[in-house]
């Protein structure tokens, strides 16, 4: 094999990983990095005080820049997204793409406030029943289900012009 060869052969290797890893970032993806770094962000600022940068002293502001920046980075290695990437792919997206971004980011804001509203226990109380909660009876196991509601049986079925006996039963006759 040649020196040029192998060279050439060895590059492509080197940049085949490097051209897998830059692909691009879906809105949805986005949305999720963006919200974990809005969260990692506020997780540190809690643990310092929620303090203004004008009420910290330099060695204060350094070491909270220093926790933030090993927090985003943490979201970003849990993403599996370098920062640089992430930083172009943000850079060069338009005003579609952004408003793209936004809609999914609210989404995944109304499916944690929906998981959490769930999960906060609350326990649905039921007042009665009527037919979009019914009252169903624990069955035995390998037993038929029993349907209430479904076509007639051929002893059921109304000839022309007749009512069926449920059908009568429900519906008051003129003379009464």
């Amino acid at each position: 094999m040649s020196r040029r060869l192998s060279i050439l052969l060895l590059t492509s290797w080197l940049t085949v990983p490097g051209l897998v890893l830059a692909e691009e970032l879906t809105p949805e993806q986005l949305a999720r990095i963006r919200r974990e770094e809005k969260a990692a962000e506020a997780k540190v600022n809690a643990a310092h005080g929620n303090k203004k940068p004008s009420e910290l002293s330099n060695a204060e502001r350094r070491q909270i820049i220093r926790e933030q920046q090993e927090a985003i980075q943490e979201v970003m290695e849990n993403n599996g997204v370098s920062r640089k990437d992430y930083a172009r792919q943000m850079a060069r997206m338009g005003p579609k793409q952004n408003a793209e971004v936004e809609a999914a980011e609210k989404a995944l804001e109304e499916k944690a406030a929906a998981s959490k509203s769930q999960e906060s226990g609350e326990i649905q109380v039921q007042q009665g029943f009527s037919e979009e909660n019914p009252v169903t009876l624990e069955e035995q196991a390998g037993s038929l289900p029993a349907v209430e509601h479904g076509l007639p049986t051929e002893e059921e079925v109304p000839a022309e012009g007749e009512q069926s006996p449920a059908e009568s039963e429900q519906v008051p006759s003129v003379e009464e």
